[in-house]
């Protein structure tokens, strides 16, 4: 659906009409929730921004499938979705994309490949994307620039005292949910943000999003070392 005038969400650009772009890409929902009352999260969004993610977010989905232990949205999804794609016209492309991102590991002496979505930078410019898209949605802030979103897999328990601090979410609780804490009425701290997503159950992501004042860079490998 388009609109006629408006600011871009990702880019603030207020040229042409915008569009509802989704927060969550569509493609990781299988197509038995389609009939249900899911509500899904939309943004005013560019065409350009809108067109640009699709590549990345066909890619994010397929990663976030072969990581872990599938659930049965999972299981939907590969044999609907994901497995039809790779005999598309860029199916070998996307094929190739995913076998350099396997690594040979051995578990309890058995030989097998892993995949690591913290070190895919694809698979974190989506997360960044929807970071961003939520923190409009839930009018923390605006026009989110990536680059002061910081993302990585979540590696260490999070302490109960801090999930009863933010805001939890679900839709559809076995797709995705997530959590949030805002900063914004606290001066003295350096995030604006913090935000936990989990994809499917299994694979879960912390992202931080820095004060625009705070001039610095990060890395993030769990709550526990998000100073």
């Amino acid at each position: 659906m388009r609109r006629r005038n408006g600011v871009c969400t990702y880019c603030g650009s207020t040229e042409g009409p915008l569009e509802r772009g989704h927060v969550v890409p569509k493609s990781l929902y299988p197509d038995s929730r389609k009939t249900s009352r899911l509500q899904l999260i939309t943004v005013p969004e560019c065409a350009a921004c809108n067109r640009g993610w699709s590549d990345d977010e066909a890619h994010f989905r397929t990663v976030l499938l072969l990581a872990g232990e599938p659930n049965d949205s999972v299981k939907e999804l590969w044999t609907t979705k994901a497995t039809p794609s790779f005999s598309h016209k860029d199916g070998r492309r996307r094929v190739l994309d995913i076998w350099e991102r396997l690594v040979p590991v051995e578990v309890e002496n058995i030989a097998r490949h892993m995949i690591y979505p913290g070190q895919d930078e694809r698979v974190i410019r989506i997360i960044k994307k929807i970071v961003c898209g939520l923190s409009h949605h839930h009018e923390i802030e605006s026009r989110l620039h990536p680059s002061r979103v910081f993302a990585d897999v979540l590696r260490y328990p999070v302490p109960d005292e801090l999930w009863l601090e933010g805001t939890f979410h679900e839709r559809e609780s076995d797709i995705f949910r997530y959590w949030f804490r805002s900063y914004q009425d606290a001066s003295e701290k350096e995030l604006s943000s913090l935000w936990i997503l989990t994809f499917y159950d299994r694979r879960t992501f912390v992202a931080v999003v820095d004060r625009a004042d705070r001039p610095t860079t990060r890395t993030v490998s769990g709550v526990g070392g998000l100073g």
